[in-house]
C-alpha cells in the first residue's frame, strides 16, 4: 500500500504540468479563432477555401465562456461588445446570427455573450420579452433558461411558472429507457429546474437523480440521445450539467474524462466526435465538463 501511494504522489506533478499545458495549447487554439474586428469563427479557415472567414455569435459565447473556464483573460472586450450587439435587433429583442435572423436559442446565445461581456441590459432590454413571447417548447425553455440564469433570475421580468408548464406539457411525462436517452431527458429536466430554482419542497431528491443518471453511463464514458449507438458529448454535457447543479459526482468520472480526451486534437482543439476538426463547439463542451469534473472531485 505504501508503495501505491508512493507511486501515486511521484507523479502528481507530472499530471499536473500535462494538464496546465493541455489548457495553455487549448486557449491558444481559441484565440487563433478571433476575428480582427470582434467575435470569434466556428473553425479554423480551410486553406484550400478562398473565402472570407465570419465571426458567429454562437462561437463567440462558446469562445468566451471558454476562455473564463480555462483561467484566461478575454481580449479586445470592446470589439467583442461591439460584434455581439451588432447582432441584436432593437426592433424584435431578438439576437441573430450575421446575416440571419432572429429565434429563442441565439437569443439566448446572445444573451450568455453579452452577460460574459459585462454589457449592460439596458443595451439589449428587449431580450428577455422576445424569449417570453417566442419560447414554446421544452427546448426553447431550457435554452432560455440558461439566458436567464446569465441575465439574472430574480430579475427576470415574467412569471418562469409558465416555462415550467410548457417544460412539464412538452415532455409529457415520457421517458425513454434511461441508458437509452432518457438520462438525457432526465438531466435536462433536472438543470433546468434548478438553475430557474423551480424545484419545490422536498421533490428534489439529489440523491435519487444522481443515482438515475449513472445508470445511463455507457462502457465509452458519456451518455446519448435516444436510439443512438454510443454517447455524443452535447448529451454528456447535459447531464453533467445536472450533477454539477446536484453537487454529486458521476459514479465513473475517470470513464468521463476518458470521454472527453477522445474528443481532443493535436492542434489543442477539441471536435464534438472523436476523430472530427476542432470547432468552438467541441472546446466548450470539453472545456465546461472537464471544470465540472474538477470542481465536484475536489
Amino acid at each position: 500500500m505504501r508503495l501505491s501511494v508512493a507511486l501515486l504522489l511521484a507523479f502528481v506533478p507530472s499530471v499536473a504540468v500535462a494538464q496546465s499545458d493541455a489548457q495553455k495549447e487549448t486557449i491558444k487554439w481559441v484565440l487563433a479563432l478571433e476575428d480582427p474586428t470582434g467575435g470569434f469563427y466556428v473553425a479554423s479557415q480551410d486553406p484550400n477555401i478562398d473565402a472570407v472567414p465570419r465571426p458567429s455569435l454562437r462561437a463567440t459565447s462558446a469562445a468566451l465562456r471558454s476562455l473564463k473556464y480555462l483561467g484566461a483573460e478575454i481580449p479586445n472586450k470592446d470589439k467583442h461588445t461591439a460584434f455581439v450587439l451588432k447582432c441584436y435587433e432593437p426592433s424584435t429583442g431578438g439576437f441573430a446570427e450575421p446575416g440571419g435572423k432572429p429565434d429563442v436559442t441565439i437569443t439566448s446565445v446572445g444573451v450568455m455573450a453579452a452577460a460574459e461581456l459585462n454589457i449592460p441590459h439596458e443595451k439589449y432590454a428587449k431580450a428577455m420579452d422576445y424569449l417570453k413571447e417566442n419560447a414554446k417548447t421544452f427546448e426553447d425553455v431550457r435554452i432560455g433558461a440558461a439566458a436567464v440564469e446569465a441575465w439574472g433570475v430574480k430579475d427576470c421580468p415574467f412569471d418562469l411558472l409558465k416555462w415550467h408548464e410548457i417544460a412539464v406539457k412538452d415532455i409529457n411525462l415520457k421517458l425513454p429507457a434511461i441508458d437509452n436517452g432518457g438520462a438525457r431527458v432526465v438531466g435536462s429536466v433536472t438543470a433546468f429546474t434548478l438553475r430557474l430554482g423551480l424545484q419545490k419542497g422536498n421533490d428534489s431528491k439529489p440523491m435519487s437523480i444522481a443515482q438515475l443518471l449513472d445508470r445511463g453511463q455507457l462502457p465509452d464514458g458519456g451518455w446519448r440521445k435516444e436510439g443512438e449507438k454510443g454517447s455524443d458529448i452535447e448529451t454528456t454535457y447535459r447531464v453533467m450539467r445536472a450533477y454539477m447543479l446536484l453537487n454529486e459526482k458521476p459514479k465513473d468520472t475517470l470513464a468521463v474524462r476518458k470521454f472527453v480526451v477522445s474528443h481532443r486534437n493535436k492542434d489543442g482543439g477539441y471536435g464534438t466526435k472523436p476523430g472530427e476538426k476542432s470547432n468552438m463547439g467541441g472546446v466548450y463542451y470539453a472545456t465546461i465538463i472537464t471544470k465540472w469534473l474538477d470542481t465536484l472531485e475536489k
